[in-house]
């Protein structure tokens, strides 16, 4: 197996983690105080403890989610580049990539055109510079892809890939030494 380089973490889901965590985890103890509210009243306690599970049980899985996507990111290697989103890795080959380009996020997803919800949501991210990856094609298909990724992955434009991260610099760098050894071999 060809050696990992750093990860580069992908603030769309570091924000949305930022975002989640905090209530997922007040969920929990809050469908638990349901549930012990319920079961002191035997009234209460056949209607209102299955809901208490299910609070509870929604706010873990949220907080799992959350906890996940704080670990999603961009890792190079030697051949190919990997997504690690919460729920599901995706692998791109070097040789899928027509160019790399730096563009504004704001610029691909205008502000103004985004809900009220989503706009809140990534409001420290609207003016940071990304990184658009144009590619030839997907390795998947394309709706199976976004069925796990964010939207925010995907140009609109184009068949690409946005990867909004901090370092964006460092991974064009690293997406670019690797096309370039691809096309030596």
């Amino acid at each position: 197996m060809a050696k990992p380089s750093k990860r580069f973490p992908l603030l769309v889901y570091r924000a949305l983690a930022r975002r989640w965590l905090g209530p997922a985890l007040w969920m929990i103890p809050a469908g638990v105080l349901l549930w012990w509210v319920a079961s002191r009243f035997n009234g209460l306690a056949t209607r209102y403890a299955p809901l208490a599970l299910v609070i509870s049980g929604v706010g873990a899985l949220i907080a799992l989610y959350a906890l996940l996507a704080r670990r999603a990111g961009v890792r190079c290697f030697s051949d190919h580049f990997t997504i690690y989103t919460p729920l599901y890795p995706v692998a791109f080959a070097y040789r899928r990539i027509q160019t790399t380009r730096p563009t504004e996020f704001d610029t691909i997803f205008p502000q103004q055109k985004e809900k009220g919800a989503r706009r809140r949501l990534y409001q420290g991210l609207w003016h940071k510079t990304a990184l658009v990856v144009d590619l030839k094609g997907y390795p998947l298909p394309l709706w199976w892809l976004k069925l796990w990724l964010s939207p925010y992955l995907f140009s609109p434009q184009k068949t690409g890939l946005v990867l909004l991260v901090e370092e964006w610099m460092a991974l064009s760098r690293q997406l670019d030494e690797g096309r370039s050894t691809l096309a030596r071999r």
